[in-house]
């Protein structure tokens, strides 16, 4: 594998050159599986891929700054508060007797916010490079339901502040019975403060004890072929993972220098963390990874220049009114937005003024595409950006990249790419951006999925854009920029700000983690497929123990996601990459078929009856069995009413699992109407009338366009405007006379209203006719009439 360090692009034609001498057309299962076997082989027995790090070298430099080993820090509680305080308005307190074993305990109340909790400093029990393993335990407060709690750590150097969560340290805890949480955590560079708290939902009372804090044997890094080296003999230029400081000291930068040939800035490079406020930027944290990349000739993906998340809220605010889609308030975002992406390109170029820095890629856009069907053009999310620019925010975004960094590659990125209705939207915004020129150089899936979600959905989504590409005469690369798959039963959405509640797919872990190394395995299958447009692989996080999948929407303790586990050693799914061979037996098929969701089914109807409707059922999938075909109700050919109908699709695999049913919505509507329904009172507008006497009024209704307006539809009523001290109401036997036949253009009929008035005065009526055409479409008209009531 040729390996370009710090170029800011890679040269042409090298990518398919590799892929296409490697990864010819035909016979794809057996020839990616001899690459892999052949991998594994070569490295076992010559030593690629199972290049040892240095137990010292320039990458774990950054542990000579610690001055000493870290301490043991251990809170019982037994007679007093052991240093903890609480965190703004939470109120901590020592309750005697209130411990796991009847000694003393912490209580922890008034959390009004979710960040707030108990607190302790443990800068003396943290050394840079040095793990530690966390503990505590947790029980809720009396008459509160089951709710997840974590642990953190604030880090606060150089006049700024990060926070990172303690990896594995989360749970759901009961009011019942402590549980522990258990956890680990690495120093990646010198602070002046770290404070370890503990965190949940708010208004969320607990106990807490028996907390330590102390240094921990390691467990060496395994001898084992490296991603890198068996990826890249399959044709991915670059083999990345999603980094921040901790990963760059110790233990995790051997496994990262062993495995991986670049990185993914986790949360460094996001708006939030880059310029907090206004004009002040801050490049400590991105620095240090550049730092980490120039001492060990690692390629970065940048991530990311513009996002709904994560952005702060100074972007989309004049002070403190927020910004509207005016012209003015529109140059003011997109002067922010220029503001932004140059100022992190003008740093790079005072850090590196040759232009040699380590990035090679960047997502420019980030997750722009709303999950499911609205207004939007490509059904694009409702985000600020969306709200203030339009969708010309994405061009203008690209338009700028390529102003400042015309060096590197330029990514629009999403999760749920794979689904089959976000597929659609994604090619149809890829493939106008194309046509409008917009600089763009290829498309991110971010692969956040399950093990229950078919692969072959993904395999469909990489296809599609490899069609548009042909198709638009654009080179147009592909990356997978956050790679994981949860272990949970079904995860429907990556989306920040949602994500539900998932559960346990099994109770027997073992199971779960072999049914994933299947899961890699099918997974990398596809991805070999397309390995000549897939220009790199990047996974979400490290470990099990550092994904963000164990926290996100809720603890999620069971969840076994990436190749390496808590401890940094090979998983299943590592097995099913590098060689299956090694799998172990797989488990009985527990995980339920899958059937996508599916965006609304909108029909004109043909009659006022509705329309028949032969839709086509949601994709559905299974791991094992394939492509499945739903049973949905009404099913498809069934004649729809005007209006809205939802639909409810089911359906089991040869196993017997169920898949959760999916509902969607045919909606039914009229065509524009082409009649013009018309009436007028043949007495005038204003019709003489006498006290104690049936007056009549003759009115004239007809359609003066075409079409057909139907009979049978009639109906007329006449309101008072204002008070009337009689009602106008149509003659007996003129409803019968209407109705009778049908309205072709230019036909007419007549109708007799008639009222007996007992008092003399005016008395004025909004008369209206109804009536629908031959497709059922609604129409109408009202006329004024008024009686001059005399004796």
């Amino acid at each position: 594998m040729v390996h370009f360090h710090h170029s800011g692009t890679l040269p042409e034609g090298i990518k398919s050159t590799v892929a296409r001498t490697i990864h010819p057309e035909g016979n794809r299962t057996m020839k990616q599986r001899t690459l892999r076997t052949a991998a594994v082989a070569s490295g076992l027995l010559a030593g690629i891929g199972v290049l040892a790090v240095p137990p010292a070298s320039a990458a774990t430099a950054g542990t000579t700054q610690a001055a000493a080993a870290a301490s043991t820090l251990t809170s019982t509680f037994d007679a007093g508060l052991d240093g903890w305080v609480g965190r703004g308005d939470a109120k901590v307190e020592q309750v005697a007797g209130a411990g796991r074993n009847g000694s003393g305990a912490l209580r922890v109340t008034n959390r009004l916010q979710n960040w707030q909790g108990p607190a302790v400093d443990v800068t003396p029990n943290l050394a840079v490079g040095q793990t530690v393993a966390v503990s505590f335990w947790a029980k809720l407060t009396p008459g509160q339901a089951p709710t997840s709690l974590n642990a953190t750590v604030q880090l606060t150097a150089n006049g700024s502040d990060a926070y990172n969560g303690v990896a594995g340290a989360a749970a759901t805890v009961n009011a019942d019975t402590w549980t522990q949480l258990r956890g680990t955590f690495t120093l990646g560079s010198a602070v002046t403060r770290a404070q370890l708290y503990v965190e949940g939902p708010a208004n969320v009372g607990f106990l807490l004890d028996d907390v330590s804090v102390a240094p921990v044997a390691e467990t060496p890094i395994q001898d084992v072929p490296g991603l890198k080296d068996v990826l890249g003999r399959a044709g991915f230029e670059h083999v990345g993972v999603a980094i921040d400081p901790r990963e760059t000291v110790g233990r995790a930068s051997q496994l990262v220098q062993k495995h991986f040939n670049a990185f993914t800035p986790e949360n460094d490079g996001k708006p939030e963390v880059v310029q907090p406020t206004e004009g002040t930027f801050n490049f400590s944290r991105l620095d240090s990874l550049l730092d980490h990349a120039d001492r060990t000739g690692t390629q970065v993906y940048g991530h990311v220049f513009v996002w709904h998340s994560q952005t702060p809220a100074w972007f989309f605010l004049d002070g403190t009114r927020p910004l509207t889609n005016s012209p003015a308030d529109q140059a003011i975002l997109r002067g922010r937005m220029e503001a932004h992406i140059k100022g992190i390109a003008d740093h790079l170029k005072a850090r590196y003024p040759d232009g040699d820095y380590p990035i090679w890629a960047w997502d420019v856009v980030n997750e722009v595409l709303n999950d499911g069907d609205n207004a939007n053009p490509h059904d694009m999310r409702d985000s600020r950006w969306f709200q203030v620019l339009g969708e010309q925010f994405v061009d203008q975004a690209f338009t700028l990249a390529d102003k400042y960094f015309p060096q590197q590659k330029l990514f629009i990125n999403d999760y749920n790419s794979e689904m089959p209705e976000k597929r659609a939207d994604y090619v149809e915004l890829v493939g106008a951006l194309i046509d409008r020129g917009v600089p763009i150089d290829g498309v991110g899936h971010q692969v956040h999925v399950d093990f229950g979600r078919p692969v072959q959905w993904l395999d469909d989504s990489l296809t599609a854009f490899e069609q548009l590409s042909a198709q638009k005469k654009k080179p147009l690369l592909q990356v997978i920029t956050e790679l994981d798959v949860s272990t949970s039963k079904e995860v429907v959405s990556a989306d920040v700000g949602g994500g539900g509640r998932p559960a346990r797919a099994t109770e027997d872990d073992a199971a779960a983690a072999a049914e994933n190394g299947y899961y890699y395995r099918d997974l990398f299958d596809v991805l070999e497929k397309h390995s000549r447009s897939i220009e790199s692989v990047t996974f979400w996080g490290i470990s099990n123990a550092r994904t963000w999948l164990r926290t996100w929407p809720i603890a999620r303790p069971w969840e076994q996601p990436l190749p390496f586990d808590d401890d940094l050693q090979v998983t299943p799914a590592y097995w099913g990459i590098v060689d299956p061979t090694k799998l172990p037996a797989r488990p009985a098929d527990f995980l339920a078929p899958r059937i996508a969701a599916k965006d609304p089914v909108r029909v004109l109807s043909t009659s006022p009856a509705g329309a028949k409707v032969d839709y086509a059922p949601p994709v559905a999938g299974d791991t094992r069995d394939g492509v499945l075909t739903p049973d949905c109700a009404p099913a498809p050919g069934t004649q729809f009413a005007i209006g809205t109908t939802t639909v409810t699709c089911s359906v089991s695999d040869r196993a017997g699992n169920a898949a959760t049913p999916v509902s969607f919505d045919v909606v039914v509507t009229p065509p524009p109407t082409t009649t013009k329904l018309y009436q007028q009172v043949n007495n005038g507008p204003v019709v003489r009338a006498n006290v104690n006497q049936t007056v009549q009024v003759v009115v004239q209704l007809g359609n003066k366009g075409t079409g057909k307006l139907l009979g049978s539809s009639f109906s007329y009523s006449c309101t008072p405007v204002g008070t009337a001290p009689f009602a106008l109401e149509l003659a007996p036997g003129s409803a019968q006379q209407v109705g009778n036949r049908d309205y072709p253009a230019g036909q007419n009929a007549n109708l007799t209203l008639r009222a007996r008035p007992t008092a003399t005065g005016t008395a004025t009526f909004d008369c209206t006719v109804k009536m629908t055409d031959a497709f059922g479409a609604p129409v109408s008209a009202t006329t004024r009439v008024t009686i001059d009531v005399r004796r």
